[in-house]
């Protein structure tokens, strides 16, 4: 078959080189300028000649002008030869070329897992990482323009000997803003989430669109209607331009009455201009895991990087393991230096704060596999407004959360004794205190007090763990709460029956902390959910590139 773009010189195939920004003949090696290249007529009224590659699996599609096919699918990464079919597309009006290499993406990649700790084997492999795809994803751009002064008072308090003084300042900003592109993609296959964490693309670099651009890459069909993320594009224009105006108050404080006054002001000037579509650029590769998949995602423009990354228990106990015995070491070396002893109810305590983290930790991270599992904050996987509408499924509020720590996560997954390094470092100022005040009291250091204090903090501690657990799972899977909240009833009972000696103490306990590092296993299981995907079925479709006019 021949090739849709021929080189000038010698008729082999050109592919687009984003080292070079040029078409390099794979022939001949000559390089050719792509926006004044004119191939086979692959371009004309309808949009563009294509070859669409759909999954039998999953019913993803891809797009294809002028490759040798598809081994594999990108998408619920299944070995498969994908079904593929002609089609005459429409096209977007904008494109942004890639300019990082494959090479330079799996650079990206591998920097980005050697920084992940117990990354299962296999996933920093070669043949793993050949299957990164080079992929054109499709975007719609909401353009937003702006024009007027917006004007506030910001105050700046300091201290001049015994007197407070307050410093009021008028700020006038000019909000001139022509051309202002806030992205979504409309890609059905691609995470909301997962978008917006490669974010942001360099508008400024878009070129109208150029078909040449496409040689030797992937292209993905838009099916998700303009009209989903149209609320969602103004908030994020609104956030975005009241951003820059509150910047101009550097060192001055603004009263929540002034911050209001400036987003409706921003808001008032705010005019909506249409939406266009574009194709960015995006390396996608795909690890299927049994009936799960794990995604990972590079910016083709920018090199940012997006990692579902599962843990690996082997890893995770041998490192647990190494973690005890340091923990245990060193809590030794002080017994003997500073002749302490540890208080075997005290650790009942202990016992009933650990479990309770957990168990609030593990709904936390059951909610977010539910939600993840039901897409339930990524709009364009329903497609459209008809498919929202007779799913009965509520627009979704874009609102900041904090995120869970991947790296953080697996630290605090570190068996038993790990887990009590994770409540000092990431549990704050309260669990260190905590820990500080607990070896000292066996250390006799303390008052009794102090120790029914520290006790007593504990329990609460554990109880308010317990109550937000059950507030965090929602919907989710309640194994890990429900073991957690086990383990942390148990430790509260051992502690309350006056049991005849400390022997049948430690015993008790022993199966307190046993059952603590069953949850455990059960939280990296969950996580491990978390940290991948369902195997995609994209039955749905909805709008398409080309109807996104404003």
């Amino acid at each position: 078959m021949a090739t849709m773009f021929p080189c000038p010189s010698c008729g082999g195939q050109l592919k687009f080189s984003p080292e070079r920004m040029q078409m390099l003949c794979s022939s001949c090696g000559q390089y050719t300028d792509p926006r004044a290249y004119k191939g086979n007529d692959i371009e004309n009224e309808a949009g563009i000649n294509t070859t669409i590659y759909t999954c039998p699996n999953c019913a993803g599609e891809i797009q294809v002008i002028d490759n040798d096919g598809m081994e594999f699918c990108p998408y619920c990464g299944t070995q498969t030869t994908m079904q593929e079919h002609f089609s005459k597309s429409g096209v977007p009006k904008y494109i942004l070329p890639f300019n990082l290499t494959k090479k330079e993406a799996r650079e990206k990649y591998l920097e980005e897992v050697k920084h992940i700790h117990f990354v299962p084997d296999g996933l920093n492999i070669d043949d793993n990482i050949d299957k990164l795809v080079g992929l054109y994803t499709p975007y719609y751009l909401y353009d937003y323009s702006s024009d007027g002064d917006v004007s506030f008072v910001g105050k700046q308090t300091s201290t001049s000997g015994d007197y407070e003084v307050t410093k009021e300042t008028q700020f006038n900003v000019r909000v001139d803003v022509d051309d202002m592109k806030v992205p979504f993609d409309a890609s059905q296959t691609f995470d909301d989430n997962v978008s917006g964490s490669i974010n942001p693309f360099p508008l400024n670099e878009l070129e109208k669109f150029n078909p040449n651009f496409l040689a030797g890459f992937f292209v993905e069909n838009s099916t998700v209607d303009k009209e989903i993320y149209v609320e969602d594009a103004l908030e994020e224009a609104k956030n975005s331009l009241c951003n820059k105006v509150k910047a101009k108050a550097d060192g001055y404080d603004l009263t929540s009455r002034e911050d209001e006054r400036i987003h409706n002001d921003v808001a008032s000037k705010l005019q909506y201009k249409g939406c266009e579509g574009a194709y960015l650029p995006v390396y996608f590769m795909t690890t299927r895991n049994y009936d799960r998949v794990s995604y990972s995602v590079i910016n083709g423009a920018s090199g940012a990087v997006y990692s579902d990354m599962p843990i690996d228990k082997r890893k995770m106990y041998a490192a647990a393991i190494g973690a005890s015995f340091a923990i245990f070491a060193v809590l030794f070396v002080l017994s003997l230096t500073f002749s302490f002893t540890y208080r075997i109810k005290n650790l009942c305590g202990f016992a009933a704060l650990v479990s309770s983290f957990i168990a609030y930790y593990g709904a936390k991270i059951a909610d977010g596999v539910y939600r993840r599992d039901n897409h339930l904050d990524d709009k364009g996987y329903f497609g459209s407004k008809d498919v929202v509408t007779s799913n009965n499924i509520k627009p979704i509020k874009k609102k900041a959360k904090k995120k869970i720590n991947k790296k953080s996560t697996k630290a605090a997954l570190s068996g038993a004794g790990a887990v009590v390094l994770f409540l000092l470092l990431k549990g704050g100022y309260a669990f260190i205190i905590a820990g500080i005040l607990y070896v000292i009291e066996n250390g006799r250091a303390v008052s009794n007090v102090l120790n029914v204090i520290l006790m007593l903090a504990m329990y609460i501690s554990s109880f308010v763990f317990i109550i937000k657990g059950f507030n965090a799972v929602k919907k989710g899977q309640k194994t890990v709460l429900m073991l957690g909240t086990f383990g942390w009833i148990a430790a509260i009972l051992i502690r309350i029956i006056n049991l005849p000696n400390d022997i049948i103490y430690y015993i008790a306990l022993a199966i307190v902390f046993a059952i603590i590092v069953f949850t455990i296993d059960c939280t990296v299981r969950e996580y491990n959910r978390l940290a991948t995907r369902p195997s995609p079925q994209f039955l749905k479709k909805g709008g398409k590139l080309e109807n996104a006019k404003g």
